[in-house]
């Protein structure tokens, strides 16, 4: 054989799998770029309630959460989040040093706040005291929900008091059943602008939202700002400005489904917990 084209018989050869090999290499580069790149966020579920440490408590809240947010809501479809659970009388701060927390959930919680006395009451005071440090200090994001947004506002020297302004000069033991309370779908108005209602609603708009409490915030603390009224409840929805740090007088995890009564369906909360899960900035 000729070596001129035995040489252009190897240079052929060479070629072919040069391209072969760049082929395969934009065929890979390709299907990176179409697989899902999924967003991990790791959560802290801190339980609020009164009662000794339950796991099992807030199924609703975990699901909504780690399961039905990135299946109904396609700007978090990506988000793959885990759920750890603590009981607020466990919580100290060598747990936030040793585990990686991207966002803390204060639960609601059933019992009225006059009945943590004594040692439960030291301890929350104490979670309180790391919850600011733990907000302002090293930028963690948190989300009260209900009762834990009562015990944010709390936290940080707000005042909370009965919905019935009456009954504030009785004491809760006594309060009755049949007061003055915020249940079932209420309708709520924005009173400012914020990326929580991206998606949701315009400001000035109106939102309706799963309620369910006797207390409520009277007093809203510094440095938040409140967000959202009811014609009812004042301080609906609060924020630190610059943080993502938020308290939320209801249920945004509820009445997600339209099967039943349609009066009781309200799935706008699932765009405020995914809006909230956009914010939280990766540890």
């Amino acid at each position: 054989m000729n070596p001129k084209n035995q040489n252009n018989r190897h240079f052929r050869s060479w070629l072919l799998v040069a391209l072969l090999a760049l082929t395969a290499a934009a065929a890979v580069v390709l299907i990176l770029d179409m697989w899902p790149r999924y967003l991990n966020l790791n959560g802290l579920l801190v339980d609020l309630e009164l009662d000794g440490p339950d796991p099992s408590r807030y199924r609703e809240l975990r699901d909504a959460f780690t399961r039905r947010l990135p299946q109904e809501v396609p700007a978090v479809s990506n988000f793959r989040v885990t759920l750890e659970y603590e009981h607020f009388a466990a919580l100290d701060r060598a747990f936030f040093d040793s585990h990686r927390v991207d966002f803390i959930l204060l639960s609601p919680q059933s019992t009225p706040w006059h009945m943590y006395r004594g040692d439960a009451a030291d301890k929350l005071r104490r979670l309180g005291d790391l919850l600011k440090d733990l907000a302002l200090g090293q930028n963690r994001s948190v989300l009260g929900i209900c009762g834990g947004h009562q015990f944010l506002a709390l936290a940080f020297g707000g005042r909370l008091g009965f919905i019935d302004p009456k009954l504030d000069e009785i004491p809760p033991e006594r309060y009755p059943k049949g007061a003055l309370s915020e249940r079932g779908v209420v309708i709520l108005e924005t009173v400012k602008d914020d990326p929580i209602f991206d998606g949701l609603v315009v400001h000035p708009g109106r939102f309706r939202v799963v309620e369910s409490h006797y207390e409520e915030v009277k007093e809203i603390p510094p440095p938040f700002v409140n967000l959202a009224k009811s014609e009812t409840s004042a301080i609906q929805l609060m924020r630190i400005p610059g943080k993502t740090v938020y308290g939320v007088a209801f249920h945004p995890e509820r009445g997600w489904d339209p099967a039943g009564d349609p009066a009781s369906f309200s799935p706008d909360g699932r765009l405020i917990l995914a809006n909230f899960l956009r914010m939280v900035p990766l540890n």
